[in-house]
């Protein structure tokens, strides 16, 4: 099973990288792994400070963490 959510992991990683910031709703739909690991998943990488989940409204957002650090004007040089 652990193998599974690391390779889930990856591709929402991947994704997320892609996109910059994604609702979960469209990464679901973008996956063809089930809701349960998808889930295991993004907590793996939320925990690993990977990733972050915010909620907007009814919808939960992903974006990567350089993403996030730019759009609050932490940082002002991108690095990845």
């Amino acid at each position: 099973m652990e193998s599974k959510v690391i390779n889930t992991s990856d591709k929402i990683l991947t994704i997320v990288k892609q996109k910059g910031t994604i609702s979960f709703t469209e990464l679901e739909g973008s996956l063809d792994d089930s809701y349960n690991l998808i889930f295991l998943a993004i907590d793996k990488l939320v925990r690993e400070d990977k990733i972050s989940l915010k909620r907007d409204q009814a919808e939960y957002l992903l974006s990567t963490r350089n993403h996030i650090l730019g759009l609050n004007g932490l940082i002002k040089n991108h690095m990845i």
